[in-house]
């Protein structure tokens, strides 16, 4: 009977090579149906093809780069805590150029406005705070004309406080290098690592703080840290922007972990107590401004231009909603969303299932229900709420639902390829595919782009 991780193993690969040519028919499909795919279509189509024939390689014949790669290990082990920062550069220097996604044309222009100044709102209420804060002292001190300068800044510093945080969580979740080095390499390669290379929405600082709740978390399942510390981190996240309160079911999931060991006091103290002061202090803050909780259910209420929060099941009435639930349209959204954004992801997990089922259900110990629930939740956002500008530009919206997914795929494909070269060639070709198409993705963002007069 063939070893089911083996199998695996080519399946993965299988699966890393029909991506790749996916990507490299992408121009001979419609950009509307294929906006996930469409980014390589910004590379010049011979270095499109050299760097497809490279990445194929790295998908089949992997032996000189493991072998270099294990000469390295020493180093890398000593010099990985300097990654973060030798990042920095990178992240700038390929920070995008225009304001085309989400709402990146109103928070560039709309913080400098001259009459009616975005300081305040319950949308993002710290993000847009802290931004504009900082606009006005670049505008006081080196004459910013806009507040897309205040985003490169704190995107490009984001991205280092992230790298350095996945690092510390893959040292966490992996037992051995080769487990911690799919781990990161499987969330560094995300198409949400945009977020990093200067990106103008108020997505960024939240979804740092969204990997933090994740590492605290799972320390907290090992002990190593008490419940208030990743309750204190998920409730900065809702400040930041409150799309992250659907992951409160997970928290409620470590809350229950911990109902053994102290009673409903404690955990009053440990959960309640952090969102009483970070929520508390978000309110005290935006009625300081002028700006308190009858915006929130007024001109700030949730679910964009219509407030229908939800796609609709059978009509579509506003402009605002694009289509409904169960229309192949919503599904092709959903599919470009993961293209763009994951495109190895949920494929490796749904092969993990299917051909080695019973490793895929050793891998869902605390540590991986924890992180099954909080892809649950976000994966569930993406198909519920609705994308007021449409699917493809709100992708921002739904990336972060990606980062705990990620995680869950490194701690299954771990159990599922117990041997280790099996892990490190799957893991180098869904590595390998991710970080080709998002640099891709990373590049088409550097190129000048003008909204339709």
């Amino acid at each position: 009977m063939p070893d089911p991780s083996a199998r695996l193993g080519r399946a993965l690969r299988l699966w890393a090579s029909a991506l790749l040519a996916l990507h490299l028919a992408a121009p001979l499909l419609p950009e509307e149906r294929a906006w996930g795919l469409w980014p390589i279509t910004a590379v010049a189509p011979w270095a499109r093809w050299i760097s497809a024939a490279a990445c194929g390689a790295l998908i089949w014949w992997q032996e000189p780069l493991l072998r270099l790669l294990a000469r390295l290990r020493v180093r890398a082990r000593r010099g990985k805590h300097l990654l973060p920062l030798a990042a920095l550069p990178l992240f700038y220097l390929g920070r995008i150029v225009h304001t085309r996604w989400g709402d990146a044309y109103i928070l560039a222009k709309g913080i400098p406005h001259p009459d009616h100044r975005l300081t305040y709102t319950w949308q993002a209420p710290l993000d847009v705070f802290l931004h504009a804060r900082l606009w006005a002292l670049g505008n006081r001190l080196w004459g910013w004309a806009d507040a897309m300068p205040a985003y490169w800044f704190t995107s490009t510093l984001a991205g280092v406080v992230f790298l350095s945080l996945l690092l510390r969580l893959a040292d966490l979740l992996g037992r051995e290098r080769t487990e911690k080095g799919l781990a990161f390499g499987l969330v560094a390669s995300l198409g949400l690592m945009q977020f990093f290379f200067g990106y103008v929405e108020n997505y960024v600082l939240m979804t740092v703080a969204v990997l933090a709740y994740l590492y605290l978390g799972l320390r907290f399942l090992r002990g190593e840290v008490g419940l208030a510390w990743p309750a204190t981190a998920l409730a900065c996240a809702h400040a930041l922007h409150p799309s992250s309160l659907i992951l409160l079911p997970s928290l409620l999931y470590l809350a229950w972990r911990e109902r053994g060991a102290g009673g409903f006091v404690r955990l009053c103290v440990a959960v309640v107590a952090p969102y009483v002061l970070i929520i508390g202090s978000t309110v005290a803050l935006m009625t300081a401004g002028g700006h308190g909780l009858e915006k929130l259910f007024t001109t700030d209420r949730p679910g964009g231009g219509d407030a229908r929060w939800l796609v609709p099941l059978f009509h579509a009435e506003t402009r605002w909603e694009h289509y409904t639930m169960f229309s192949w349209a919503h599904l092709l959204d959903i599919l470009n969303e993961q293209l763009l954004v994951a495109p190895v992801i949920l494929p490796s997990l749904a092969l993990a299932a299917l051909l080695a089922p019973r490793a895929t259900r050793a891998a869902l110990n605390a540590e991986g229900r924890f992180l099954a629930l909080a892809s649950a939740c976000y994966l569930l956002l993406t198909w519920l709420w609705n994308p007021d500008y449409g699917g493809r530009r709100d992708w921002d919206l739904f990336a972060p639902a990606y980062l705990p997914t990620a995680l869950l795929a490194a701690q299954v494909l771990s159990h599922a390829l117990p041997d280790r070269k099996a892990l490190a060639r799957a893991g180098l070709a869904l590595i390998a595919v991710s970080l080709w198409h998002t640099a891709a993705w990373v590049y088409s963002n550097t190129r000048p782009w003008e909204w339709p007069r």
